[in-house]
């Protein structure tokens, strides 16, 4: 026996008996986790404007002509790249109506980051050079040819609440590099419990 079902029928199907992308920790609420024949209207007008546009391009596209979120621009944009790589650039979407859509997006894990400050302050010191003269010595002063010396035994005056900071990229990056081996891939809750998807 053979059932017929509406377009509108078909597309909630789609979604309906499928889980969502990272077990139903992401949805999106204008598109499936499948090609739907929006998606497939979409795909063919993405190959016919911009089929070798740049993905930033792409995905301004899609957002902007569509009126879809940057993260669903962001995924279908990386599955149209993804539909077309493996199938030497489809003539027509249609024939990839009712595959799944491959989840792409931003993870952000919540980590500490290593910063440094730079501090201007002042302190006590001198202009120490040599001289014949006060006339001489202004002029050395003048010239630079004189060593400055400070005097550390007093306070430095310094104003630390305007310190401008900066990330230390190195050391961040030994942080991050690090992350890697805290974690056993088939034990993910951990690391899962610090990630968020934006």
């Amino acid at each position: 026996m053979k059932i017929k079902l509406t377009e509108e029928q078909y597309n909630r199907l789609l979604v309906e008996n499928d889980k969502d992308f990272l077990d139903g920790q992401v949805n999106f609420k204008h598109i499936g986790n499948k090609v739907t024949p929006f998606i497939v209207k979409l795909f063919n007008i993405l190959k016919e404007k911009c089929k070798d546009c740049p993905f930033d391009k792409m995905m301004s596209m899609i957002k902007n002509d569509f009126a879809l979120t940057e993260q669903e621009a962001t995924l279908l944009t990386y599955n149209f790249n993804n539909f077309n790589a493996k199938n030497s650039f489809i003539e027509d979407f249609k024939e990839v109506l009712g595959q799944p859509l491959v989840y792409y997006g931003k993870f952000l894990y919540d980590m500490n980051i290593p910063v440094y400050g730079q501090v201007n302050g002042m302190i006590d010191g001198w202009a120490e050079g040599y001289g014949t003269s006060y006339v001489d010595f202004l002029e050395q002063i003048g010239n630079g040819d004189v060593e400055i010396i400070a005097d550390w035994s007093g306070r430095v005056d310094a104003d630390t609440y305007d310190v401008e900071w900066s990330v230390d990229d190195d050391y961040a990056q030994d942080q991050v590099s690090d992350i890697w081996h805290e974690y056993d891939e088939d034990d993910l809750s951990d690391f899962i419990d610090r990630v968020s998807i934006g």
